[in-house]
């Protein structure tokens, strides 16, 4: 069950090296005590060794949203505020706002745990021998390739494309339960994986998204913390090498991505791809090659600020109630009842616009669908619009505790429990996404597999248990 486990002292070790360090080269000192508690808080609740604990790493990647921003300027010696100036965001807000964050946080993941605790959530290793890896990864390429066909299709059905679009993240269980089983149960067919991650990557890299190619590594990552019972030095330089790796990928693609993207739909004021793979994937080789020291330093901040997201929720403090009065709940109660009635019943319901809604609880104007571009302001920032700086952890709180009950109610300690719930390191992450679309994404993900698990293992079991053909 979740919140047994025993905290590390290497992990305390690390908390307090790591708040001395910023006591020492910067002043976001109070501001690191809470940020890097929250490792041991989100480590005692939901880590569990042998699990794939994708409870963990996806709030550990939402952590990320709040983090990683003040971790940045403590390793150059600046005040979380400095890396705002001159912007169009409230500098002197910033950590303000990263306080309100980091206490958003603990109150979701608590929601969470609630929910889940009573759980038993390791799987027997008795199941996995009933399957056999193998015929499970012939079942994963054929469900990988199957996706990459249809996602080109299911936009010809506009009234069902969201529930066809999230019922496609279960690849990504799949996923898990392919790369486990390998490693457990059969070790001769990893270089095969690897050929297949490859090229799921490699493909990817010709898309219009970075998430086409980054999830082929974040969910790798996760696999093999799952098969790592006993975390090593060798296994934790592995970690670590491993984070490097997807952040300097993360930084080549941030640089190059402007010229890309218009490269790939010639011009036009759309997210479509216009152009062969191949010719994707040359051009995309081409603009990364040509990034330079100096485009480089400058794509990591963009990177870091593009993860972090919190100035888009200072920006929010400032505008809200200076300009506009608190809500008093009005845009969470907005998000649950935009979703009460499907599109395909109500076609004239209104389209979700992220950049509108942060211009009106902002007043800065970005950019949007005109544009083919989206600015979120985020569910955190939403919450303190509705219910200003004190009250806003209750529907926090209360959007975490819904999302354990999903949780709770779609696992179960089988290889299915894995599969259908391993996308929820996607959906978790909700800080960063507007409430109507982030209550949306995991309703109907949500909805989408209690209404197909059942055929879904009447169809996929028969295919990859042992004695079966």
């Amino acid at each position: 069950m979740y919140g047994k486990v025993k905290i590390p002292a290497a992990l305390w070790v690390f908390v307090f090296a790591a708040i001395v360090f910023v006591f020492l080269n910067s002043p976001n000192v109070l501001l690191s005590i809470p940020v890097f508690l929250y490792l041991p808080f989100v480590f005692r609740l939901f880590f569990i060794p042998g699990d794939a604990n994708i409870l963990f790493w996806g709030l550990l990647y939402q952590w990320l949203s709040v983090a990683v921003q003040m971790i940045y300027c403590s390793m150059f010696g600046m005040s979380i505020n400095d890396l705002f100036r001159g912007t169009i965001f409230p500098a002197q807000l910033m950590e303000y706002t990263n306080f309100l964050s980091i206490f958003g946080i603990y109150a979701f993941t608590f929601g969470i745990f609630l929910a889940v605790r009573h759980i038993k959530i390791t799987i027997p290793e008795s199941i996995w021998d009933k399957y056999e890896p193998r015929k499970i990864l012939q079942v994963y390429v054929l469900i990988s390739l199957f996706i990459s066909t249809f996602q080109v299709f299911i936009w010809a059905f506009p009234g069902f494309v969201q529930y066809l679009f999230f019922f496609l993240y279960i690849k990504w269980g799949f996923f898990l339960f392919t790369f486990i089983s390998i490693f457990k149960r059969a070790p001769d067919l990893k270089l095969f994986l690897f050929l297949v991650l490859a090229v799921e990557f490699i493909m990817g890299l010709s898309s219009f998204f970075a998430n086409n190619f980054a999830n082929v590594l974040l969910f790798s990552v996760i696999s093999y913390s799952a098969v790592s019972k006993k975390i090593t030095a060798g296994r934790a330089a592995l970690f670590v090498g491993a984070g490097v790796l997807i952040f300097h990928i993360a930084v080549l693609w941030t640089a190059s991505k402007t010229s890309y993207r218009t490269y790939l739909n010639k011009g036009e004021i759309n997210q479509s791809v216009s152009v062969s793979r191949e010719e994707a994937r040359a051009k995309l080789l081409e603009l990364v090659v040509q990034v330079d020291d100096k485009l480089y330093e400058s794509a990591t901040e963009d990177l870091i600020n593009r993860v972090g997201y919190v100035q888009y929720f200072a920006a929010a403090v400032r505008f809200v109630p200076a300009r506009i009065p608190f809500e008093d709940g009005k845009i969470y109660w907005a998000a649950i009842d935009h979703f009460l009635v499907p599109r395909f019943i109500n076609p004239d319901k209104e389209v979700l616009d992220d950049s509108k809604h942060t211009n009106k609880y902002t007043g800065l104007n970005v950019s949007g669908m005109n544009k083919a571009t989206s600015f979120s302001l985020g569910s955190f920032a939403d919450a303190y619009i509705d219910m200003g700086p004190y009250l806003m952890y209750i529907p926090i709180f209360l959007f975490g505790y819904l999302i354990g009950i999903f949780f709770r109610y779609l696992y179960r300690p089988t290889v299915w429990g894995l599969i259908l719930t391993g996308p929820f390191f996607l959906i978790i992450n909700v800080y960063g996404i507007d409430t109507a679309k982030a209550l949306g994404f995991i309703l109907i993900y949500f909805l989408v597999m209690v209404a197909t698990r059942r055929q879904l293992r009447k169809t996929f079991d028969p295919m990859m248990l042992k004695g079966n053909i």
